[in-house]
């Protein structure tokens, strides 16, 4: 199949810069409350709108599973950068370990260690893999919205 990838690096890109911002304000303390809902979204809305803008930014027709693909992969990079960024601060800012510290005051696990590593990784392996076969996914929807939206406005 025959793709544009200087679109698929655009598009891919303008998603996980919009998922870098998110992930770097719900890092901070005082904001994450605010930004959790969009961040709650953001894993499907973002590739859907990076294999929109692929197809904004590819020059002239092309077939809609050729927007489809191209739409998957800048879904699909959007969100590696945006987990691997996102699991990174959640790391740098201890968010496994505070949550797994609330597990000491449970009845029954007064001699259970908790270390968070192991979870931190673990999660952004996790996260990682869900992030980017989604991406891909929503990548191609979006990829595929793109053409319809512009059969509707005549173009």
């Amino acid at each position: 199949m025959n793709f544009n990838m200087n679109s698929v690096v655009k598009a891919g890109g303008l998603a996980a810069a919009a998922g870098l911002i998110l992930a770097v304000l719900g890092a901070i303390p005082l904001l994450n409350c605010l930004i959790l809902p969009l961040i709650c979204v953001a894993w499907f809305v973002l590739p859907i709108a990076a294999g929109m803008a692929y197809g904004y930014f590819t020059p002239g027709k092309e077939t809609m599973g050729q927007s489809a693909i191209g739409g998957a992969l800048a879904g699909g990079f959007a969100g590696l950068v945006y987990s691997l960024v996102n699991g990174l601060l959640g790391a740098a800012t201890g968010r496994a370990t505070a949550a797994l510290e609330q597990l000491e005051g449970i009845e029954g696990l007064e001699g259970v260690a908790v270390d968070g590593t192991g979870f931190t990784i673990g999660g952004l392996l996790i996260g990682m893999c869900i992030a980017v076969f989604g991406g891909l996914i929503f990548g191609a929807i979006g990829g595929v919205l793109w053409p319809l939206f512009q059969a509707n406005r005549g173009r």
